[in-house]
């Protein structure tokens, strides 16, 4: 999972002062096993400062190769800049039940704080979770 945490620290301090995407790859389980955060282009440009979408071809792509090296999707992060790492309405609105979706705040262009959060079944906010092996950002 460090090697994925880098990536994401990457992405997002070089995208900054705009939110950025991504994908985190891994296996599911007990414990929950991210190997892999691939960076996607965010489709939004008029409110990139603010929004994202993930850019839907480096979505399929990424999920076609995960699947030929038996990974799955676990789940999303996006970067707030400037702004804390709280889920927002907007994503819970965008949100799916059972991904997990890490929400990293850049302030300045440096990482600031991280938070992990998932959507159960029938729930209207999100519940934020620990992943025991998580180096910080």
């Amino acid at each position: 999972m460090p090697q994925a945490w880098h990536a994401v620290k990457a992405h997002v301090v070089q995208g900054y002062p705009h939110e950025t995407c991504g994908i985190l790859l891994g296996r599911p389980g007990d414990p929950l096993e991210i190997v892999e955060a691939h960076a996607c282009a965010n489709a939004v440009t008029e409110r990139a400062h603010d929004r994202y979408l993930l850019d839907p071809n480096d979505q399929l792509r990424i999920e076609k190769d995960a699947r030929l090296r038996s990974l799955e999707v676990l789940g999303y992060y996006h970067s707030h800049p400037d702004h804390p790492a709280q889920a927002s309405a907007t994503d819970l609105e965008h949100s799916w039940e059972r991904f997990f979706y890490l929400i990293v705040s850049v302030r300045e262009g440096r990482v600031a704080d991280r938070k992990i959060w998932v959507r159960e079944a029938d729930q209207l906010s999100f519940d934020e979770v620990t992943l025991v092996d998580a180096p910080s950002l």
